[in-house]
This record gives structure tokens, sequence and C-alpha cells, in this order.
């Protein structure tokens, strides 16, 4: 069985001192239409101060985003999406359409099903571009040893990066030659995982297979109705591997999750994807969720079902060192933060080799008489 492993990185986290004002999707719209009289800094000011109480869809953001001033606005409402990934629609996002029976109910899943076994598996070599904007607060926290008090501020870019990743024979490699990070040292902000590439569908379809999915609702995808199905996973048959790392030891987790999985009722090609960690009040955090939204994608002229976005949103504490203590040092629960990795998935290529045969004696470039190379990414990690 495949364990799915999500590693989270924790930096200084603390509890806010603050709460963020909840707005429905409504709300925030209403919001974003005064916003355009305002210079792009106010407008994302006031944007970083919400919390949304509903799920922002793609189209509304889209629309949202161009409604806004500048850039710094349009970046703040990004993060209010993707904090709200995990959210329920508004109704008013519900397609009034009638649920499907029983039976086509079955019909779509084991079309979904078959897609899994046939489509996933035989994905082509590629590789491409992976973009990803980290968002975090900084909570208050009152002064310790003598430091100042750090203050709050509400989610907010923190940093950002792009590297190539290489899928080969269905499994993910990172291009670590082609990173590009700013802002921050990346791995403080790694809330990262493989699964983009099939490994969340395969845990997901391995660990639900005895209860079965149920059917949810319908949803407006993008290129028409999404059946949407929940499922749900007890910790017993759970294969979500969560880890904490810490100063002097990690803590491995197998939650139990839920979530959702969205299907194209016409060829069940799978477009969407949840999963939403169920920790307990003991555990290092209280969030651990991860999307995966899917969307057809060129590779080497054929056309197939890639990740195109992912999000990744924790609330974690850190576990900090107490060098005062009189027994030496012992780990110390740090308060919590939220943090949200935006990644896009673009510049699909196929990965394939090449091979040049030159007549004996011609001028290679250095490369020798005859050459065989592979169009790997690691030294054009913009292509």
């Amino acid at each position: 069985m495949r364990v799915l492993a999500l590693l989270l990185l924790m930096i200084g986290l603390a509890t806010p001192g603050y709460a963020a004002k909840k707005v429905s999707v409504a709300q925030l719209e209403q919001t974003i239409a005064a916003a355009r009289v305002k210079t792009d800094a106010k407008a994302a000011e006031q944007l970083y101060g919400l919390e949304l109480t509903e799920r922002l869809s793609a189209a509304r953001l889209a629309s949202g985003q161009a409604d806004l001033p500048g850039p710094l606005a349009r970046q703040a409402l990004l993060a209010m999406a993707d904090a709200s990934a995990f959210l329920d629609l508004p109704a008013a996002d519900i397609p009034d359409t009638l649920a499907p029976d029983q039976a086509q109910q079955s019909a779509i899943w084991n079309k979904a099903l078959d897609y899994a076994n046939k489509k996933v598996s035989r994905l082509p070599n590629f590789f491409a571009t992976r973009d990803t904007i980290n968002f975090a607060d900084t909570p208050s926290e009152p002064p310790r040893d003598q430091t100042d008090t750090i203050h709050y501020e509400p989610l907010h870019e923190v940093g950002s990066s792009s590297i190539t990743v290489l899928y080969r024979d269905g499994h993910e490699f990172v291009d670590k030659a082609t990173s590009r990070h700013t802002n921050v040292i990346p791995s403080e902000f790694e809330l990262g995982t493989d699964a983009a590439f099939g490994s969340a569908l395969a845990t997901v379809l391995a660990d639900s297979a005895p209860g079965g999915p149920a059917w949810s609702h319908w949803e407006q995808g993008p290129a028409g109705l999404m059946a949407v199905f929940r499922y749900e996973v007890a910790q017993k048959t759970s294969h979500y591997a969560v880890t904490f790392p810490g100063p002097k030891r990690d803590m491995h987790l197998l939650p139990a999750y839920h979530g959702e999985i969205g299907i194209n009722p016409a060829n069940g090609s799978i477009l969407r994807l949840t999963m939403v960690a169920e920790l307990k009040p003991n555990d290092p955090g209280t969030k651990v969720d991860l999307l995966v939204d899917y969307g057809a994608v060129e590779i080497g002229g054929g056309t197939y079902i890639c990740p195109v976005k992912s999000v990744a949103y924790s609330l974690v504490r850190r576990v900090r060192v107490d060098s005062n203590s009189m027994d030496g040092e012992q780990d110390v629960r740090g308060p919590l933060q939220s943090r949200v990795n935006d990644v896009v998935f673009s510049k699909y290529h196929l990965f394939r080799a090449e091979m040049r045969i030159l007549p004996e004696g011609a001028e290679t470039d250095g490369q020798g008489p005859a050459s065989t190379h592979a169009q790997a990414p690691a030294t054009q990690p913009n292509l």
C-alpha cells in the first residue's frame, strides 16, 4: 500500500492575537467593488484583514482580481481564495441540477475508477514548471528572552519559488538545479508533497474503497458540470502520512481524513481532489489540508489530464527548544500559525531522448562524434 506523506517544516509559530473579519463571498465582492477607488496598497491591506466563510470559486477569483486596483490587492485576494479552498461553495454557486440516481452515480464512479487505473498510470515521462507562492501570518507573541514583542500581521506573502519537476515512470523528481527562490530560505516553507502527480489520488481511492464515496453535489467545472463525491477515511485504514519535524525528534502521524473528489461525468477524469486531515487536540497542529486541481494539458502533441494547481494549508504549532529548563533542553509547544502554499504547474514538455549521428570527423561543438541526450530541463528551466 502506498503511503502519502506530507512534510511540514515549522518556523516561529505563535497564537494569533487578532481575529480576521469573517465575510461571505457576497460581502467580499462588495468590498472588492468599493476597493476600485482605493490605492493598491490600501486595498491589499483591507483584503488581508478578511477571512472567507465560503469557498471562492476560480471564476469569482478571476473576476475579483480583474476589478482590483493592482498586483498587491490581487495577491491578497489569491491568499484569501486559497485559504477558503476547503470550504463549501455559496449556495448560489451550486447548479440547480437534479442529482443523478443511484445507478447513474455508480456509473460515474466506475468511470472514475477506470480512468484512475488506465490513464493516470500511463502518463508519459514529462517535465513541467512548478511555481509556488508562500503565504503566512505573523501572529503576535510576547517577548521571550528580552527580545522585542512580535506584532500580528495577517496572512501575507513571505516568499516564492520556481522549480522544474520531472515525472518519470510514475514518480516525481525535483530538479534542484533549476530552483529559484525569493525572500525566504526555501526549506523553511516547504509545505510540500509529491502527491499532485498521482499518489494523492491513489491513496484516496485505496483508503476509501471499503465504504466508498457518497454523492454530494454538482459544481460548475472548467468545461461543464462536475460531479462531486465525498469520502471519509478512518484512522485505522489511513495511509495519509503527516510528518511534523521538531528540533529533537519528528512526529509521524497517520490521521483519519476526509475530502471531495470532483469528476467529469462524461469520461471519469478526476478534476479536483481534497484531503483534510482530522487531527487531535494534542497533535502539533489543527489543520493539514491539501487540494489538487487537474486540467487538460498538451504534452508532446497529446492531451492529458494533469495537475494545474495545488493548495496546501496548515495551522500548526512549532516545537521549540527551551534551553533554560533545569532538566536541560525540552520540547516546548509553541502557539499556532497559518501557512498557505499556492502552487501552479505549467510549461509541460515531453521528456524523451534524441540521438544525433554525425559523419566521421564532423565538428560536434565539443560533444563528441555522436551524442545521445535527453531533453531534460536542468539547463533550460524556463522552457
